[in-house]
């Protein structure tokens, strides 16, 4: 439904009561305080390996260790697994060393480009090392996340580029960037709306008030409501993400991909779910906005009715598939759609679940790239293995990925045989196997469409969400 200012005369009133008060997120790791005085380097390099022999060096020096010889090895065991390279320009190698106290972080830049070993569109100009201890592995995960939500936007890699020093560097990677977007004027009716929320939602039997947010504008309207902790925001911008995390308990990370308001607000929702942000007994109601414009819709959506046959008795999408992970190939699988790889349209399935299950009904098709390397170099929740998945998606066949994360295979051949499966006519072996295996075995599938880039997630033979491209971010 469109509410307008005619329906918002009376002030808000109350809130919800009851709910659940769940711990807040975990804040983003502050990045600047890991530079050091020398880590900003400026050069030109005639290898991959005098690069990452230079940054390791830097990092040695900031740290008054006697050399840098243990940090690159292990760097390059690291690039020996897999390049490290991020797209857009950007490299993040990191090397987890025994002994090592806490993390360190070395940036090396060049308007020319580093020689790095891939093929792309454009020169590789930013090259980021992250150092930690080697017993710190989960920590080390969400520092790499952290970095490539610091160079996301082209902004942002410009800014790393035009840094004076290290101060301005550290500023920079810590002040809550807005990915260039101008200042702008909240639009009348979005201030309306997100005073008004809660007193909305109650009317209509909302138990949860989610609200879509791209503009510190927004967020600064709802730091100034009473009992503002109540609301759930949800935002593609890493910024407002770190930022909302101090106004709210609870904060969801969307795709910085353009899709349909009606995906937007199912695909919101999912992950909120997912996240134990929203239980399967809550009816939401989502503030939403056309692309580029303010916030002018609230839709109502009844989590049960909508997601309910598709949710355990706990309420989570599987029981197997741990927190992260389902949200992670969400959002990786809603990047391929929209960006493809160097521009060409790409089309695979994700298929998370147990392999033995899996087993029967599967059958590699080519030499399974992830044989034989090491469990926490195949982690789906390492940021630095995106471009490996977008290389892979290449193959015929599926990703099968365990539910912690693990990569298990890739060209992979699925078989169900003849399960009965709740799929629409006009699609083709690629959506009819994904969702067949979903009703063969305890798993969850995930298509990209290589003609649409729409994005299907499917359970037990039916669809459960489908991400349909829009024009513009919502």
């Amino acid at each position: 439904m469109i509410v307008t200012e005619k329906d918002l005369k009376s002030p808000e009133r109350g809130g919800q009561k009851g709910r659940l008060q769940r711990p807040p997120p975990k804040e983003a790791p502050r990045l600047g305080k890991l530079l050091g005085p020398t880590s900003l380097l400026d050069i030109k390099v005639h290898s991959k390996d005098e690069l990452l022999k230079a940054l390791s060096d830097a990092v040695a020096r900031d740290r008054g260790l006697p050399d840098g010889g243990a940090i690159y090895r292990e760097a390059l065991e690291r690039e020996a697994v897999v390049n490290t390279y991020l797209g857009d320009g950007v490299a993040v190698p990191h090397a987890r060393v025994p002994g090592f106290d806490g993390f360190a972080i070395a940036v090396a830049r060049s308007l020319e480009g580093f020689p790095y070993g891939v093929e792309k569109a454009g020169p590789v100009r930013i090259v980021i090392l992250l150092v930690g201890d080697q017993s710190l592995q989960n920590e080390h995960v969400r520092h790499l996340g952290a970095i490539a939500a610091s160079i996301k936007e082209k902004t942002q890699r410009d800014q790393f580029l035009a840094a004076s020093d290290v101060q301005s560097l550290a500023r920079i990677l810590d002040s809550g960037r807005r990915g260039g977007s101008s200042r702008r004027k909240p639009h009348h009716l979005s201030r309306l709306l997100l005073s008004h929320a809660r007193r909305i939602a109650g009317e209509v039997g909302a138990t949860a008030v989610l609200v879509a947010i791209d503009s510190p504008e927004e967020l600064a309207i709802l730091k100034r409501l009473p009992r503002r902790e109540g609301f759930i925001v949800a935002s593609s911008s890493p910024s407002i993400v770190e930022a909302a995390g101090k106004v709210v308990k609870r904060v969801i990370r969307l795709p910085w991909t353009p899709m349909r308001r009606d995906s937007l607000v199912r695909l919101g929702t999912l992950m909120g779910v997912s996240s134990a942000l929203i239980s399967r007994d809550d009816v939401v109601a989502f503030l939403s906005r056309q692309a580029g414009g303010g916030i002018d819709t609230i839709t109502i959506l009844d989590v049960g009715r909508e997601f309910g046959r598709f949710l355990t008795a706990s309420g989570s999408i599987s029981t197997k598939i741990q927190p992260g992970v389902l949200e992670r190939l969400l959002m990786l699988a809603s990047e391929l759609g929209n960006e493809g790889r160097e521009g060409k349209p790409v089309g695979t399935i994700f298929v998370i679940g147990e392999p033995l299950d899996l087993a029967p009904f599967c059958q590699q098709m080519v030499i399974n790239p992830f044989h034989g390397y090491p469990e926490e170099e195949r982690n789906i929740l390492d940021p630095t293995l995106r471009e490996t998945i977008k290389e892979f998606a290449w193959l015929d066949g599926a990703f099968i990925i365990r539910g912690d994360g693990l990569i298990h295979s890739a060209g992979t051949y699925l078989r169900p045989g003849s399960a009965d499966v709740d799929l629409p006519g006009g699609f083709g072996t690629r959506h009819r196997s994904a969702c067949a295996i979903t009703a063969a075995a305890d798993c969850v599938a995930m298509t990209i469409s290589q003609s649409t880039g729409n994005v299907m997630l499917f359970k037990r033979g039916r669809t459960v969400l489908t991400i349909e491209r829009g024009e513009g971010r919502c």
